[in-house]
């Protein structure tokens, strides 16, 4: 981001796009602008930098500046936009920095220079830096996650042992940052954070969270929209993270001024706090979108968590797509009995409707696509193995994935998938009846309901295709920029749906036949299907009341 990544490594999300810098007003902006247009995209993304918009910056400078510190550190300098934003509140103010590109650092150092700001800039590793109290720190850290090669999950292993922290191998490097940042932090000394808004609501933000208020060091959450562009620079969402250390005898806060900027609205200004939501809540809530976007909680009457229905798995990983999914003609051609070709999708879009047939798979072959996964469990014939032996000529079985199977090319336990449910979305989830008893990639989770009658799983999804378990989905969704969506197995387990447990058996081919007008793209079937949703659903919940 502003500063970089300790250990190069690619990023996964929020990858820098095309430089398209607003035009300076100032020569230091000039610097700013300079530096994305020169500095190749490759070396950008190895070290994670996107610069912070002058917006974010003033909110997370006037938050640093309040408390008027003498002394201020940026462990992940980059061109200096956030030291310079504090020092612009705050004269006389004395940074310090740790850059560990020496790249960005001289223009960092350049641009501080234009406004008479003269940094003491160390060019090398934060969380490898002396450690030394801090009256203040900003931040706009990298955002890396653990890949392979790029070192950061020994960094990981060598922070839990120092600290105590929980930490594991997932989660980003802006994790480490802050928590290091913060364990400096003088009683009373305060940071700000440049965050991707996803954290609060990812699975790996855990020990974040419960770091930052376990220790009574989160104030304020500032969380923006997925759908509002931040970033001139990345495609990616935002949220500031405001702490302060508690002094000597401070009772911890039992509330966290929370802030939620929808779509569309501006950036709240320096001295709008929030909403108060309580630790306790927080704490107990595995995913804060719930309380930050003030969305239900818990299922409403006649709705229960999907859990109760069914369970979830992901979609088949291979960690070598071309090599295991082929069409059936490729299949052939390789010498690969059909006795091993199982019939596999592998791309969201090979499967664009609400139920996927066996003529649905025909049609994919007939264009060419993969059609059938490769269960090369051994023996092997001579053609089958020279097959493998070919793969692994070119490094297929030394790739993550393969190398921790033994044989590498066995696949991993193969379940058939009665619904899928898309991975990623750019509007609302989507949810397939697997009708041709398919395989699926990681395009697609499945979900295996306990009941697994026709008409159960017809009704089951339909009702995940409606509007109204859509928006009750929306609390377990993570977001990333631009719109683009992502669900986990374990969140789609929270979804609340109608409980079909308690449906009979005339509405539950009710919502078969509505989705199977969807599939057809009757006209109005979308609403006709939302409308008997709530309808059964309000029945249910009617039917509990009149047992109780």
């Amino acid at each position: 981001m502003d500063g970089d990544q300790s250990t190069a490594g690619k990023r996964r999300a929020g990858r820098p796009r095309k430089a398209r810098a607003p035009v300076p007003a100032t020569r230091a902006g000039a610097i700013d602008a300079a530096y994305l247009a020169q500095t190749p995209a490759a070396h950008r993304r190895a070290h994670a930098q996107v610069l912070t918009p002058p917006e974010l910056s003033a909110l997370m400078a006037a938050w640093i500046a309040e408390a008027c510190p003498a002394t201020l550190l940026d462990p992940a300098f980059g061109t200096g936009i956030l030291a310079r934003a504090v020092a612009a509140q705050r004269p006389g103010i004395a940074v310090t920095g740790w850059e560990i590109d020496p790249a960005i650092a001289a223009a960092g150092q350049a641009a501080c220079a234009a406004e008479g700001l003269a940094p003491d800039l160390r060019i090398g590793d934060f969380l490898a830096s002396p450690a030394g109290p801090v009256e203040a720190v900003i931040a706009n850290p990298p955002w890396l996650r653990p890949l392979a090669g790029n070192g950061l999950r020994a960094q990981i292993r060598a922070m839990a042992l120092r600290t105590g922290v929980p930490l594991q191998g997932a989660v980003n490097a802006y994790t480490l940052f802050v928590i290091e940042a913060c364990l400096r932090l003088r009683p009373g000394g305060r940071g700000a954070f440049l965050l991707p808004a996803e954290w609060a609501n990812a699975n790996s933000g855990a020990v974040l969270k419960e770091f930052l208020l376990s220790r009574g060091l989160l104030r304020r959450l500032v969380s923006v929209c997925n759908l509002r562009p931040v970033f001139a620079d990345a495609l990616t969402t935002a949220s500031l993270v405001l702490v302060e250390a508690p002094r000597s005898g401070e009772a911890l806060p039992e509330s966290v001024a929370c802030l939620f900027v929808p779509e569309g609205a501006a950036l709240p200004g320096p001295g709008t706090s929030g909403r108060p939501v309580p630790v306790a809540a927080l704490r107990a809530a595995p995913k804060w979108d719930v309380l930050l976007r003030d969305l239900p909680a818990a299922p409403p009457p006649g709705f229960v968590r999907l859990a109760a229905l069914a369970t979830t798995r992901r979609g088949l990983a291979t960690g070598a797509n071309g090599f295991f999914h082929l069409s059936r003609a490729a299949a052939l051609a390789q010498g690969i009995a059909p006795h091993r070709w199982l019939p596999c999708v592998a791309k969201a879009g090979d499967a664009p409707g609400p139920v996927f047939t066996a003529a649905d798979l025909d049609t994919l072959e007939a264009a060419g696509r993969p059609t059938v996964f490769l269960d090369l469990t051994p023996p092997l014939a001579p053609a089958e193995a020279a097959y493998v032996d070919a793969g692994a000529a070119e490094g297929l079985d030394a790739r993550f994935l393969t190398r921790n199977r033994t044989p590498w090319h066995a696949p991993e336990r193969l379940s058939v998938a009665p619904i899928w449910a898309a991975t990623f979305a750019r509007d609302r989830l989507r949810f397939v009846l697997n009708e041709a008893g398919a395989l699926q990639l990681t395009a697609f989770h499945g979900i295996f309901p306990e009941r697994r009658d026709r008409a159960f799983l017809r009704a089951l999804t339909a009702c995940l295709n409606a509007a109204p378990v859509a928006c009750l989905a929306e609390a377990q969704l993570r977001r990333y920029g631009g719109g683009l969506r992502k669900i986990e197995p374990r969140d789609l387990l929270e979804i609340s749906v109608p409980d079909l447990r308690r449906v009979p058996p005339a509405r539950l081919a009710a919502l078969g036949q509505a989705l199977a007008a969807l599939n057809e793209g009757r006209r109005g079937a979308q609403a006709r299907l939302d409308r008997l949703v709530e309808e059964v659903a309000a029945e249910v919940a009617t039917g509990e009341e009149t047992h109780r």
